[in-house]
């Protein structure tokens, strides 16, 4: 009996030992696959008449207070309705245990089918994750997933989601993605990454969106406007097009913006042009006697049209 002792102690102090690495191993892992339900899930089939309306967004999830995350998904949720949008390309979509599946919530708030992939976190692990979405009017088909490297960190990892929409138009390619800010060398290194990830996706037409997090006179992003179309400075070129970043979500219209990180990108091809494309949620609204800022980054809007 003495004898037995040590050892079942040694094998729970095993047991406990694997148990905690397992879940060190999975608090912060980039998703395999993208979830969601990419067809027969949308409501809102009819359109007002006109381009095709693309929306991109950081939504900000604010780990770990999620300052009003529940009232800022609401108000983007009531934008995409507002502008009609067609397709919306999303990052830092939250899972917590206050909104539960942001992805979900923002697919039904609005009628549309959806895929969501998880960058960082893990809602089983830790409770919370966050991700990248994009919300369809139409079917979505083919997606596909990367992690984009190097690395920022061992529980910061990055992604990339693709999927094809099937418009009425005909198919269009897209990508959404949420690239490392910490450091300007994996910044460089994941946005090459991105870009071997769509060249071997598509080589037709396409959307390219997200939080680049560099700059327009960066290295990278020059690179990048060598072979996509910067939809926003295409016809707006004399507008510097601030997209970042609001220090204080209950700051009034006078807080300034001071980055241009975000970017909805066109992949030449098919004869598609930039009708127009704009800022929007770009202002506070009222709330609570005060003000509410959707999220510390404002979004773009383009409507493009086919030949």
């Amino acid at each position: 009996m003495k004898g037995l002792l040590p050892r079942w102690f040694g094998l729970a102090a095993l047991l406990l030992v694997t148990l905690l690495a397992i879940w060190v191993l999975n608090a912060s892992t980039a998703g395999k696959r993208a979830q969601g339900c990419p067809q027969g899930c949308a409501l809102r089939t009819t359109r007002r008449p006109g381009p095709l309306r693309v929306m991109s967004f950081n939504v900000l999830h604010g780990f770990p207070s999620f300052e009003n995350l529940g009232d800022r998904l609401e108000l983007a949720a009531a934008e995409v309705l507002r502008q009609d949008a067609d397709l919306v390309l999303l990052q830092e979509v939250p899972w917590t245990r206050q909104v539960r599946d942001g992805a979900e919530l923002l697919a039904k708030r609005t009628g549309f089918n959806y895929l969501y992939l998880r960058a960082q976190g893990n809602r089983w692990a830790i409770l919370f994750e966050d991700g990248v979405a994009i919300l369809s009017r139409f079917p979505l088909k083919e997606p596909a997933v990367v992690e984009l490297k190097p690395r920022e960190g061992f529980f910061v990892p990055r992604v990339a989601l693709s999927a094809i929409a099937e418009t009425p138009w005909g198919d269009l390619s897209l990508f959404v993605t949420h690239v490392a800010g910490s450091d300007d060398q994996i910044n460089r290194g994941q946005i090459a990454a991105l870009r071997e990830f769509v060249a071997f996706r598509t080589d037709g037409p396409g959307i390219v969106a997200g939080d680049f997090n560099a700059g327009p006179d960066t290295p990278q992003i020059e690179s990048l406007t060598k072979i996509w179309i910067d939809t926003y400075r295409a016809v707006n070129p004399q507008e510097i097009g601030l997209t970042c970043c609001i220090d204080d979500l209950h700051a009034g219209p006078s807080e300034p913006l001071e980055e241009r990180i975000d970017y909805n990108f066109l992949l030449p091809g098919g004869g598609m042009h930039v009708v127009s494309a704009q800022l929007i949620l770009d202002q506070p609204f009222p709330f609570a006697g005060n003000w509410l800022w959707a999220s510390d980054h404002v979004g773009i809007l383009v409507r493009l049209e086919f030949p």
